[in-house]
C-alpha cells in the first residue's frame, strides 16, 4: 500500500513540474573551424604553406566540423524552439543554418552573442566599471544573400558591439564582456521570463561559458567546470524565484558535484 502511494505521489509531482515548467535556454556551441585547429597543426611542425585552406580559417569548418554540422542539426530536431537567436560570426550561423533550412523556421542575430573573454574571470567582484556604452556601435552586420531567408537582425542590432576601447586591461575586457552578456539575459528575459517557452541561442565556448555563470549567478561543478563541445549543448531552466538551473551541459543531464 505505502508503495502504491508513494508512485502516486511521484507521478503527480512529476506531473507538476511538467505544468509548471519554466523558462528554457538551450545554447549550442558552433561546430569545430580552421581556427580551433591551428596549434594543433603549428605543434605538427608541418609548414604553413603545406596546411590545408581550412587551417586557421575561422570562417571554414574542419572535415571534423563538417561531421559535427550534420550530427548537430539531428540532435537539434529532436526538440521545438519557439525562438532562435544567433551570433553573427559566420562559423555560428551556419553552424545552426542546415537545421534552419531543414525545419523551415529563422534565427534572429544577436551581437551579443559573439565570442569574447572572460569565461574563467566573468564573475569577479574586482571587474572595473565599463567606461562607455559599445552596443551597436560597431561594424554593421551583413547577412550575405544566400542565407537572407533565414536570418533576420534585431530591431535596434543592426551594427555589432564596438571593439573595447584602446589600452583596456584585461579586466576591463572582460568587464564589457559583462556588460554585454547582461544585456543578452535582459532581452531573454523581458520577451520570454516567467514563460514555458524553449529559446535556443547559437554561439561561441568562451562567450557561451560567461553567458552561463551570468545566469546561474556561481560557478558550475563537475562536468560544467570545462568548455563546451563544439555543437556541445547547455540547457538552463528557469524557477518560480526567477532563478536558473542547470539541467544539461555538453547534451548530458547535469549532476551537481
Amino acid at each position: 500500500m505505502k508503495t502504491s502511494i508513494f508512485v502516486i505521489f511521484a507521478f503527480f509531482t512529476v506531473l507538476s513540474s511538467m505544468v509548471e515548467a519554466g523558462l528554457k535556454i538551450y545554447y549550442i556551441r558552433h561546430a569545430e573551424g580552421g581556427h580551433n585547429v591551428k596549434k594543433e597543426w603549428e605543434d605538427k611542425g608541418v609548414p604553413e604553406k603545406e596546411w590545408p585552406e581550412y587551417v586557421g580559417n575561422p570562417d571554414m569548418f574542419t572535415p571534423k566540423g563538417l561531421e559535427e554540422v550534420v550530427t548537430g542539426t539531428e540532435k537539434l530536431q529532436k526538440y521545438d524552439f519557439d525562438f532562435i537567436a544567433t551570433s553573427p560570426i559566420w562559423r555560428a550561423r551556419n553552424t545552426i543554418l542546415p537545421y534552419l533550412k531543414a525545419t523551415d523556421q529563422q534565427a534572429e542575430v544577436w551581437p551579443e552573442l559573439r565570442e569574447g573573454p572572460g569565461m574563467t574571470t566573468i564573475l569577479s567582484k574586482d571587474l572595473p566599471e565599463v567606461e562607455r556604452d559599445i552596443l551597436n556601435k560597431g561594424d554593421e552586420i551583413e547577412i550575405p544573400d544566400n542565407e537572407a531567408d533565414f536570418f533576420t537582425i534585431r530591431e535596434g542590432a543592426e551594427n555589432n558591439y564596438r571593439k573595447y576601447p584602446s589600452g583596456c586591461s584585461d579586466e576591463r575586457k572582460v568587464a564589457y564582456m559583462k556588460y554585454v552578456s547582461l544585456h543578452a539575459i535582459d532581452l531573454i528575459e523581458s520577451r520570454f521570463g516567467g514563460s514555458d517557452k524553449s529559446i535556443l541561442l547559437t554561439g561561441h565556448n568562451s562567450s557561451g561559458v560567461s553567458l552561463l555563470k551570468l545566469l546561474l549567478k556561481e560557478e558550475p561543478s563537475g562536468e560544467a567546470r570545462r568548455g563546451i563541445d563544439s555543437t556541445g549543448i547547455w540547457m538552463v531552466e528557469q524557477q518560480e524565484d526567477g532563478s536558473y538551473e542547470l539541467m544539461i551541459y555538453n547534451d548530458k543531464p547535469y549532476v551537481e558535484e
